[in-house]
């Protein structure tokens, strides 16, 4: 049949899916899962190499997956109406409700300093926790993918573009994420495809960023951290936005950490680009007259400054007032780190477009949006990643009921030992318990941070006669030794 003709045949498309999932970090991975759970008919598309490239660098590849608090603690530190957005996503999916989900699914969780990690601190298990999943699911997973169209039928239902393969299906979840860290996959497709379709987006700026400064007693050469400070946020003009606390690391002049990160996101949200900063460095110690009497007695060590920054602070003391300055030290902030390396994009697609008890658009019946595609935001601490995952499973939950999606029941298979703790007991010499034989592994499981184990299938060739797969049949080495009194290896 020639090309013409099959154009104006014009056969209706195929449903690929009931499901497509585009974009694979948090959102998208949870969102591939759950669907897999509820038995829908999902596929998954990512635009890089690998799933979870971002999800790997949150808390320095510790991956703190949320905080520890009850939801309306959660929803204050959002605020304002990112907090009444996120109430029916969050009520459904707490942090208690995620943490029994990982647990489910084979991930322990601990709690440090009010963020919650998985119990081997490394977001690797994390990210094998939802791709273990997919594959015990049979969820099909399609990597360098990028969507390129996303168009509505006729008939109900969405034509999805990747390149020169089309796909169909009767909802389309956009998890793209923002617009920082570009390498991870990150570079704005969701927001294009949206604003092609007439979706108002918000304009995005950076989140949770760094900060330049030009003070001289900042430059060490070596990096170096405050552990508490509090910070004083104010505009140009001098207008006060509020204050952040936590810790403040310093990189030859480039402020990050917790203090700082907030304090961008707190200027973002006020629209300011030009942000002032002022520093208590000692924000335990409560009067000025006692910073300066511990100052006499024991240095600016005793006050928690690093010490590779105390000889440059002390020259910058004034001459009076010591104890007050210090309470109170003016930054001179050369400016915020670009939007592309920021933790958090704010800005996405504004909240009114968007019904927030299902997560679908307004406008566009069967599309799905969830994660940092959403002008929604939080502080530092886990509050992104949480808010990534409750939309996420809200979104997939309202489409498993709707009434044009059929859902399957999903195939029993056994759900993994928790992950971390059976590695730990391994590398302590802990012999396995019966439970941790549950979930039958790979007799060659690649996944970092576990060694090959091949004993199985030694035993198994011990038993056939001995040698590899690719061996059999070819003459075995002898046991003795060869030419040079070494002995002979494969």
């Amino acid at each position: 049949m020639t090309l013409a003709r099959m154009e104006k045949r014009q056969e209706p498309p195929v449903r690929t899916a009931e499901v497509l999932i585009v974009g694979c970090g948090a959102a998208g991975l949870l969102a591939a899962v759950s669907a897999g759970e509820l038995g829908l008919s999902c596929m998954a598309l990512e635009r890089r190499h690998r799933t979870g490239l971002k999800l790997l660098m949150c808390g320095n590849n510790r991956c703190n997956v949320s905080h520890d608090a009850d939801v309306s603690e959660m929803l204050a530190a959002y605020g304002g109406a990112m907090a009444e957005f996120l109430r029916p996503a969050l009520t459904r999916f707490p942090p208690r409700g995620l943490r029994s989900w990982f647990a489910r699914n084979g991930l322990g969780t601990c709690v440090k300093n009010g963020r919650i990690y998985p119990t081997t601190e490394n977001g690797d298990d994390v990210l094998h926790c939802f791709t273990d999943r997919l594959r015990d699911l049979g969820v099909p997973l399609t990597l360098n993918c990028p969507v390129t169209g996303l168009e509505p039928l006729p008939d109900g239902g969405w034509l999805v573009r990747c390149g020169g393969l089309s796909l169909t299906a009767t909802c389309v979840l956009l998890a793209t994420g923002g617009v920082s860290y570009p390498k991870t996959g990150s570079v704005g497709d969701g927001q294009r495809l949206l604003s092609e379709l007439g979706v108002e987006v918000t304009p995005l700026r950076a989140g949770l960023a760094g900060v330049d400064v030009r003070d001289g007693w900042l430059q060490a050469p070596e990096k170096c951290e405050f552990l508490q400070v509090v910070l004083t946020v104010a505009d140009a003009s001098g207008r006060v936005l509020g204050q952040t606390s936590g810790n403040m690391l310093c990189d030859r002049g480039c402020l990050r950490g917790t203090a700082v990160f907030d304090a961008t996101r707190l200027a973002a949200h006020h629209g300011v680009t030009e942000v002032s900063l002022t520093a208590d460095l000692c924000p335990g110690v409560t009067s000025a007259s006692a910073v300066a009497s511990r100052l006499a007695s024991g240095g600016l060590e005793s006050l928690g400054v690093p010490s590779a920054l105390a000889a440059g602070l002390r020259r910058a003391l004034p001459s009076r007032e010591v104890g007050r300055w210090l309470k109170a030290v003016p930054l001179s902030v050369a400016g915020v780190r670009p939007l592309k390396e920021a933790i958090v994009t704010v800005g996405g697609v504004a909240l009114g477009e968007v019904n927030p008890e299902t997560m679908e658009l307004r406008s566009h019946p069967g599309l799905y949006v969830a994660g940092e595609l959403l002008d929604v935001d939080g502080p530092t601490g886990g509050y992104n990643l949480h808010a990534a995952f409750a939309t996420a499973r809200l979104a997939v939950q309202s489409m498993a009921a709707r009434g044009d999606i059929a859902c399957r029941r999903p195939e029993a298979r056994p759900v993994p030992q928790e992950r971390g703790a059976r590695r730990v007991e391994r590398e302590r010499g802990v012999p396995s318990s019966s439970a941790s034989s549950a979930r039958p592994r790979s007799s060659c499981d690649r996944r970092p941070g576990n060694r090959w184990d091949n004993s199985e299938l030694t035993r198994k060739w011990s038993r056939d006669g001995g040698g590899s797969p690719e061996r059999q049949g070819q003459q075995q080495p002898s046991g003795g030794h060869g030419k040079g009194g070494r002995k002979e290896r494969w």
